[in-house]
């Protein structure tokens, strides 16, 4: 073979295998989580707050990005191309993020909330006239909202947080919060309601939410957070369940389905 086709059959075997390569790469899409706007360009890298992040691809569907001050952004990508995105900071605060294609709106990711039962536990708190106001709260544990009575979107860490012995709203913020460490687990119902002490009951919460029974490929504790990522094998495919470590199933997306 001559030289000029031997660089050519080269340069085509490189080109197939780039194009391969890019199939599987982290998609261009921006988001927000609280308190960080996040971009990423096609294969990476990933900004948060215009400074990029420590990327680290997991497998083809899934991939994680460590920012400076503690933020861990979980990045799923789903079968029809768009992309699911949940954080975790220091100290335990995490939830799931707004992501959108590039140049497109974004639109808050559902997550799942426990059918609202009133408790003798629950504290209702509220911000008037948008001033911070404090509440006296047990909140040595989980702590979440269990309904939000304002029209302005309860976020932690920007208008509730929690203090010692209270809980603090502002900007508008008035909702129904809860212990779940004191007094909740007796008497919950739905989807994930577990107490999980091992593997086998956090298999059992992702089996809950998928309503049906997987097999555990993979275990990986998110960061320092109280949230465990499985990957499980399901009949109908590969699945990625992020839970916590009390049962609360915070997502369950299909990394590849048969």
């Amino acid at each position: 073979m001559s030289s000029s086709r031997l660089l050519a059959a080269l340069a085509l075997l490189c080109g197939l295998g780039f194009a391969g390569t890019a199939a599987a790469e982290i998609p261009m899409f921006n988001g927000t989580c609280p308190g960080a706007e996040v971009h990423a360009d096609n294969g990476g890298p990933v900004y948060v707050n215009g400074r990029q992040t420590q990327l680290n691809r997991i497998n083809d569907n899934y991939y994680e990005a460590r920012a400076d001050g503690g933020l861990t952004l979980s990045i799923s990508r789903t079968d029809d191309g768009g992309v699911q995105m949940s954080y975790t900071k220091r100290g335990g605060g995490n939830g799931v993020c707004q992501v959108s294609a590039a140049g497109t709106t974004a639109r808050r990711a559902p997550a799942y909330v426990p059918p609202y039962r009133a408790q003798s536990n629950d504290v209702t708190c509220e911000s008037r006239d948008s001033r911070q106001h404090e509440c006296e709260m047990d909140t040595r544990g989980d702590v979440r909202v269990v309904r939000q009575l304002s029209n302005t979107q309860c976020v932690q860490g920007e208008n509730w947080g929690l203090n010692r012995h209270s809980v603090w709203v502002k900007n508008g913020c008035r909702a129904i919060f809860r212990n779940f460490d004191r007094g909740w687990r007796s008497d919950r119902r739905g989807p994930s309601a577990y107490d999980a002490t091992n593997d086998a009951t956090l298999l059992g919460a992702c089996n809950v939410r998928a309503r049906a029974q997987g097999a555990v490929v993979s275990r990986l504790p998110v960061g320092t957070s109280n949230v465990t990522e499985l990957i499980i094998d399901y009949p109908d495919g590969r699945f990625v369940c992020f839970v916590r470590n009390d049962g609360y199933v915070q997502s369950l997306t299909p990394l590849r389905r048969r």
